[in-house]
């Protein structure tokens, strides 16, 4: 079994930076002999953060089939249900890498659901995702090493979908942030944490730790610099931005005191400190204390092609 492979920097314009993402476009004729345990030593062959396995309509598809596109995400260790920076760059190979029909494309399918996509409104360059969110909230809080001064020592962990949760840890400088490596993760070690400490019915997946460091506001967006660790570090995480996007916009929502409906546009710049810079859109809407909804936006860049062997 032969299948073709593309291969793209997401959250960036320029090859070579970004965060690499690999679609393995998998026709439909070939679907059902395709089995998980080859999807997974295809992901460990590859080792990027993730890949993605792009199920292709059957060539006699009707409109309705064109207009969707199921997709499985998977690390180098595990299947998981939603990624940012897999979404983004499936969604900017579609609409505007391909031609004919991947253009009209209009969602993406998902084990966490089904994601609306979109060239994005305020920038041509860049497409955009409506994530399939479940924000929560965890009772469970991490501490920091003490490596890292000046940093809260109650740190939240949440949700941004079930099964993909991250501790979320502000730091007060820029330097701080560059010596989140020196500490590594919370727990000392180079692994993705135990998730059986968060709340009931939420004990699956993986836990990553996302550092953050504000950088201002400009143009009516919220700036900050960031670094995700999990069993690596990893250079862009659409996923914990839009946690932590949730997360900043229900704080700020709680310090107003306000009831109405509000928009907040935050940009997140992940992967400086590893010579990959990644600028990462994330625009959450909240209203009576909830958030109602969560956009992702990305640009992204082809960089090689190929196929593999099964």
């Amino acid at each position: 079994m032969k299948l073709n492979f593309t291969t793209l920097d997401v959250f960036t314009t320029a090859r070579y930076k970004g965060n690499p993402l690999s679609i393995i476009s998998v026709p439909s004729s070939l679907k059902p002999s395709l089995t998980q345990t080859q999807k997974q030593a295809i992901a460990q062959e590859f080792n990027l953060s993730e890949i993605v396995f792009l199920h292709l309509p059957p060539p006699d598809a009707d409109s309705n089939a064109n207009a969707e596109r199921e997709i499985d995400i998977f690390t180098s260790h595990a299947e998981v249900p939603f990624a940012g920076h897999p979404t983004v760059g499936t969604s900017y190979y579609l609409l505007r890498n391909l031609s004919g029909d991947g253009k009209n494309v209009k969602t993406l399918i998902t084990k966490a659901g089904r994601i609306p996509i979109s060239l994005s409104e305020a920038d041509g360059t860049k497409v955009q995702a409506l994530v399939p969110f479940d924000f929560h909230i965890h009772a469970l809080k991490f501490s920091t090493p003490s490596t890292l001064e000046g940093t809260n020592k109650n740190n939240p962990v949440v949700s941004i979908v079930n099964g993909m949760s991250f501790v979320l840890v502000s730091l007060p400088s820029l330097s701080a942030l560059e010596n989140a490596l020196k500490s590594g993760n919370l727990t000392g070690k180079d692994t993705t944490y135990d998730p059986s400490a968060l709340d009931e019915g939420w004990r699956n997946g993986l836990i990553g730790t996302m550092y953050f460091v504000s950088v201002g506001e400009e143009n009516g967006e919220r700036r900050y610099r960031t670094r995700m660790f999990a069993s690596r570090e990893d250079p862009g995480t659409g996923s914990a931005s839009s946690g932590l996007a949730c997360f900043l916009a229900l704080e700020s929502a709680k310090a107003r005191g306000v009831g109405q409906r509000t928009t907040e546009r935050f940009v997140f710049e992940q992967g400086v400190e590893m010579g990959r810079r990644n600028e990462i859109t994330v625009e959450v809407e909240v209203d009576g204390g909830e958030v109602k909804k969560v956009l992702l936006s990305g640009a992204a860049v082809q960089v090689m092609e190929g196929s593999l062997e099964v």
